[in-house]
């Protein structure tokens, strides 16, 4: 028969007790215990198959995300041929059929236009996003590529991943699961959280950041009547804010996406010594607000 000393009972003993305690939070509901800091978490992460919650499965629209490649782009060619000396003059731009098309008042500036328009062909990562041609001689047409489309979606859902993962980590819940599912859909699942709506809710609310400028030429009583100018809507200022119940007018097309927003952080105006949010944008998020801000 074994005989151990007393002093390894008690080791033996007093472990078996610490293991019990660091178990029991795990069994039973502690969230009002004030469990020591320094001791490690004390609660298992349990799966959504253990301990419940929700699970929900998102789809993004590929079609929007189509719809604003060719705003993007209009929006590109539109500046380009305003801005070539000497100046380019096209008639309407039609965006139908997920394709874009203009029309050139002269012939003789295809090749000019065409030049300044290449560029814009081939994406960030050397593949060729869009393809142009010449119909009749004076109309140019610009049809996106497969690996166009496919690059703009992906970026379209790492963004959205991210935005989800964002406002999953707000509700404090532990170890949420968001993994991509195919081109288009989104597979997200909370443990312990038993409240889905309350999780569609707060997923489906709209996040698109975007940048753009004022129409400084529309005016005021007609901003404040809600009429907007060709080309601009009509926004109102959030409330709360000094400007709550004016509105403003901005520019439809143009401006930066908030996919070029590289960083934001909070900072201080040295000689307002106001609250300011400092943003950091991409290179090309960076080339276009320079040049937005000063045309």
């Amino acid at each position: 028969m074994l005989d151990f000393p007393l002093w390894k009972k008690l080791w033996l003993w007093g472990l078996t007790l610490a293991a019990a305690v660091l178990a029991l939070p795990s069994l039973f509901n502690v969230s009002g215990l004030d469990w020591p800091s320094a001791l490690p978490n004390p609660q298992v992460n349990l799966g959504l198959d253990l301990a419940g919650g929700s699970h929900l499965l998102l789809e993004a629209r590929a079609t929007d995300v189509r719809v604003q490649r060719l705003e993007n782009m209009e929006e590109s060619v539109r500046q380009l041929m305003r801005n070539a000396k000497p100046r380019i003059r096209i008639g309407d731009v039609s965006t139908g059929d997920g394709r874009m098309s203009f029309m050139l008042e002269s012939p003789a500036d295809i090749d000019r236009a065409r030049g300044l328009i290449e560029p814009l062909m081939q994406g960030a990562n050397l593949t060729r996003e869009w393809d142009l041609s010449v119909v009749d001689g004076q109309r140019i047409v610009l049809v996106p590529t497969s690996a166009g489309i496919d690059a703009a979606l992906n970026d379209a859902m790492e963004s959205a991943t991210e935005v989800v993962r964002r406002r999953i980590d707000e509700l404090g819940t532990r170890e949420p699961t968001i993994i991509r599912q195919g081109d288009t859909r989104i597979v997200v699942q909370v443990p312990g959280l038993e409240d889905p709506e309350a999780l569609k809710s707060l997923l489906g609310q709209t996040a698109q950041l975007e940048f753009k400028m004022v129409d400084l030429n529309a005016l005021p009583e007609n901003v404040q009547a809600g009429v907007a100018p060709a080309g601009s809507e009509i926004f109102p200022y959030a409330p709360g804010t000094p400007q709550e119940g004016q509105f403003e007018a901005v520019r439809r097309l143009g401006g930066i996406r908030g996919d070029s927003l590289t960083g934001a952080q909070a900072g201080v105006d040295p000689t307002s010594n106001q609250n300011v949010v400092n943003i950091t944008f991409d290179a090309q998020g960076g080339a276009k607000f320079a040049k937005l801000t000063t045309e």
